[in-house]
C-alpha cells in the first residue's frame, strides 16, 4: 500500500468512525463485492408531466407496465379479468378492496384475501430478488418486519415447512390483517421495481395538481430532475422573476387550472379581479377548458387577457434592461398604433384581433399603472413568501440540473442548440462564448444562484431564468422566439410560426448523435440520448426513437392538451438489465372507473434495445462507486491489521 497522505489519514479515521473493526470493514465490502454481481437496477424515465397527478401516479405504481409483465409471466394459468383485478390491487391496495369488501359475502372476501396475499408474496419475491435483502428488509414497516420477512424467506415447498407457511397465511386474514399486509407487499413492488426515477422535466403548467406531483416525488427514495422550461418558470415565480410569475398565472388562466396556484400552493389571485373588469373578454382569451357557467368562462376570459398584457409589459420592462438578451423583438406594445389598431410585426403591419388595451399608455406602452404597480407587488410577494412552494422548489433545484449523465444515458429536457452546419452553437450571454456542456454548466449555475445566491447576484440569475424560458440560445426552449403575443392578437399564422432549432432536425440522424453523446464523454456505442419536451405526434407518423436508436423522446402527451395531436397519454421508458423498454400509455376512456373496472393505460411494452449480455451492477456507475468504496474499506482493514488504527470492539 502506497504511503498515505496526512489528507488520506484524516479520512480513514472519519471513516472509521462507522466501521470501527477490521471485521466490519471486510464484511461491508463483501457485501459489495457480492452485490456487484447482481442484475442491474431498473430505471424509470417520464417527461412533461405538466400537473397530471392521476395518470403519473397509475405509470408509477405500475412501473410503465413492468409489473402487469410481471404479472403475466408468473401466473399464465389465471384468466385475463384475473390478472386485470390483481394489478389493480397491486397499484390501487386500499381502494380497490374496499370495493371489493363492499360487493363481495364476507366468506368469499376472506378467500380473496388468501389468494391475493398469496400472489403478492410471489410478485414481491420476483420484485425483491434483484435487491439484497437488507436493504429491501431496511424497508418494513418496524411492527410488522418479522412477519414480512417471513413471508419472503420462507417457503411452502420445504417439506418441514408447508404446514408452518400455510398456517402464517391463513391467520394473518383470520386476524384481519389480510389488509394491511397486502398493502405492505403493494407497496414493496412498487418501491422496487423501479429503483431510480429519473424525471426529464415539466412538472408544471397545463395540469391540475402539480404540487401533489411534487409532494410525491420528494416521498420518493431515489429519484432526480432534468429541469423542463415550465419548471424555470416556477423557479423563477419563486425566486421573484414577476415577468415568469405572470405567465404561470397566465397559462393558468388559458387552461383553466388555477387549481396548483390557488389551493396547492394559496396564492391569492383575487387582485387580479378588479384590475381585470377594465378589460373585455374576447375570444382568444376564453379557456381552452371551458367552464359549464358561460359567465364563469366572462369572468375567466377577462383575467386571462387582463394578465396577458400585464404579462407583455413585464416582458418588455425586463427586455429593456437586458439588451444582452436580444429579445427585443417580443416587445410589441410600442409598435401597435391604437388608433387604427394594427401591429408591426418584422416589418409589416397586421390588423389587430382585439385593439381593446385601457391600460396601455401609448405613450409609454410598457408603465405600470398604480393600479398594476399593487397586483405585481401583491403577486410577486405571494409567491415568494409561499413556503410550500419555496419547499418544492428548493427540491426541484437540489435534485436536479440541467442535464444528468447516468448508465451511458445522457438526459436532458430540450436540445443541445445548434447551427445548421450541426456545429454547436457558441453565445456569448452569459459574459462569454459558450456552446455544448460549457453553456448547460453555466445555466445550471445560474439557476442555483436564482434561489440560493444573495443580494444582486441572486437578482441578476433570477433574471437570466427569463432567458431560459424562451430566449434564443436557452437549451429548454430551442427556438428562434416565442409568439404568445401574435397568437392572441393576429390572425395571420405566418406570424405564429417558433422555427426550430436545427437541433430537432439533426437530431434524427446517428452521426450528429454520436457527436453529442462524445462531447459528454459518453461511450457512443452503448449511449443513448434521451429528451422530453417536444410532444411525438404519433398520429402525423412521427416515431420517438430515433437516429437508429441513439435518441429517444419521451414527450407523449401526458398533458390533456396535447393528446388530439400526439394520440398517445404518453411514452414512458424503462431500462433493466435486459435492456431497454418504451411503453407507449392509452388515454383513460373513464379515469373514475380505472379501479372498479381494471382499467390500465400501458398499452405496449416493447425493446428498443436489448443488450447481448445481461447488464450487471458492476456494469453500472453504481458499480464503480462501490468498487471505489471497495478498495477504500479494503484499505482501512489495512490500517487496523498494522496498528495504524486502532479497532474499536
Amino acid at each position: 500500500m502506497e504511503q498515505l497522505s496526512q489528507l488520506e489519514k484524516n479520512y480513514y479515521r472519519l471513516l472509521a468512525e462507522k466501521y470501527p473493526s477490521r471485521d466490519c470493514a471486510l464484511a461491508e465490502a463483501l457485501l459489495l463485492e457480492s452485490g456487484l454481481n447482481l442484475p442491474k437496477p431498473t430505471e424509470h424515465f417520464v417527461s412533461d408531466l405538466h400537473g397530471e397527478y392521476r395518470a403519473f401516479t397509475h405509470v408509477l405504481r405500475n412501473a410503465s407496465g413492468v409489473l402487469r409483465r410481471y404479472i403475466d409471466e408468473l401466473f399464465p394459468e389465471k384468466n385475463e379479468a384475473d390478472r386485470k383485478r390483481l394489478a389493480t390491487i397491486l397499484y390501487y391496495p386500499e381502494e380497490k378492496l374496499k370495493l371489493l369488501k363492499e360487493t363481495m359475502a364476507p366468506e368469499a372476501y376472506d378467500d380473496l384475501l388468501k389468494h391475493t396475499l398469496a400472489d403478492l408474496i410471489v410478485v414481491a419475491k420476483r420484485v425483491a430478488a434483484k435487491y439484497d435483502h437488507s436493504q429491501v428488509e431496511a424497508t418494513f414497516p418496524e411492527d410488522r418486519r418479522k412477519i414480512l420477512n417471513l413471508l419472503l424467506l420462507e417457503e411452502a415447498g420445504l417439506r418441514h415447512k408447508a404446514g408452518y407457511v400455510k398456517t402464517l397465511h391463513e391467520k394473518i386474514v383470520a386476524y384481519g390483517e389480510g389488509e394491511v399486509y397486502i398493502k405492505d407487499l403493494a407497496d414493496l413492488s412498487v418501491r422496487y421495481a423501479v429503483e431510480t426515477l429519473h424525471v426529464l422535466g415539466d412538472i408544471y403548467d397545463r395540469g391540475e395538481e402539480a404540487e401533489k406531483i411534487m409532494d410525491l416525488l420528494m416521498a420518493l427514495p431515489r429519484v432526480d430532475i432534468q429541469w423542463g422550461n415550465h419548471d424555470i418558470a416556477w423557479i423563477g415565480a419563486c425566486t421573484g422573476n414577476f415577468a415568469l410569475a405572470a405567465n404561470v398565472i397566465r397559462i393558468a388562466l388559458r387552461y383553466n387550472v388555477a387549481h396548483t396556484i390557488e389551493d396547492g400552493y394559496g396564492i391569492n389571485l383575487l387582485p387580479l379581479v378588479p384590475y381585470a373588469e377594465k378589460y373585455e373578454a374576447s375570444a382568444p382569451f376564453y379557456p381552452k377548458n371551458p367552464d359549464p357557467d358561460p359567465a364563469r368562462n366572462e369572468s375567466l376570459a377577462k383575467l386571462h387577457k387582463a394578465m396577458a398584457v400585464l404579462q407583455f409589459k413585464a416582458e418588455g420592462q425586463l427586455i429593456a434592461a437586458h439588451p444582452e438578451y436580444g429579445m427585443d423583438s417580443m416587445r410589441l406594445l410600442h409598435r401597435i398604433d391604437f388608433e387604427n389598431k394594427t401591429v408591426e410585426v418584422g416589418g409589416k403591419r397586421y390588423p389587430l384581433l382585439d385593439g381593446d388595451f385601457p391600460t396601455v399608455d401609448p405613450a409609454d406602452p410598457y408603465a405600470y399603472t398604480a393600479e398594476e404597480r399593487d397586483v405585481a407587488a401583491r403577486l410577486t410577494e405571494s409567491f415568494t413568501s409561499c413556503e410550500r412552494l419555496k419547499k418544492h422548489i428548493r427540491f426541484m433545484i437540489e435534485s436536479g440540473s440541467m442535464y444528468l449523465i447516468r448508465n451511458d444515458n445522457l438526459l436532458f429536457h430540450g436540445c443541445l442548440p445548434t447551427d445548421e452546419d450541426g456545429n454547436f452553437a457558441s453565445t456569448d450571454i452569459l459574459g462569454e462564448p459558450l456552446a455544448g456542456r460549457e453553456l448547460f454548466d453555466a445555466f445550471d449555475r445560474v439557476v442555483r444562484d436564482s434561489f440560493f445566491a444573495r443580494g444582486e447576484k441572486q437578482k441578476a440569475a433570477s433574471n437570466m431564468l427569463f432567458y431560459l424560458w424562451c430566449g434564443k440560445a436557452s437549451p429548454l426552449f430551442g427556438k428562434e422566439r416565442i409568439t404568445t403575443f401574435e397568437r392572441y392578437f393576429i390572425e395571420d399564422p405566418v406570424t405564429h410560426i417558433e422555427e426550430k432549432d436545427p437541433y430537432y432536425r439533426l437530431r434524427e440522424e446517428a452521426p450528429f448523435a454520436e457527436k453529442i453523446l462524445r462531447a459528454f464523454g459518453i461511450d457512443e456505442a452503448r449511449g443513448k440520448l434521451i429528451n422530453g419536451h417536444t410532444p411525438v405526434k404519433r398520429r402525423k407518423g412521427e416515431d420517438p426513437v430515433k437516429a437508429e436508436g441513439k435518441v429517444l423522446v419521451i414527450d407523449g402527451g401526458f398533458a390533456h392538451a396535447y393528446r388530439k395531436t400526439t394520440g398517445t397519454a404518453g411514452y414512458t421508458l424503462i431500462s433493466n438489465s435486459y435492456g431497454v423498454l418504451l411503453a407507449t400509455h392509452s388515454p383513460m376512456k373513464d379515469e373514475e372507473k380505472r379501479i372498479s373496472d381494471d382499467i390500465d393505460i400501458t398499452s405496449s411494452l416493447a425493446y428498443v434495445t436489448e443488450y447481448d449480455r445481461r447488464r450487471l451492477v458492476r456494469d453500472t456507475d453504481g458499480g464503480m462507486q462501490a468498487k471505489a468504496t471497495m478498495k477504500e474499506l479494503m484499505t482501512l482493514a489495512s490500517l487496523y491489521e498494522k496498528g495504524e488504527l486502532k479497532e474499536r470492539k
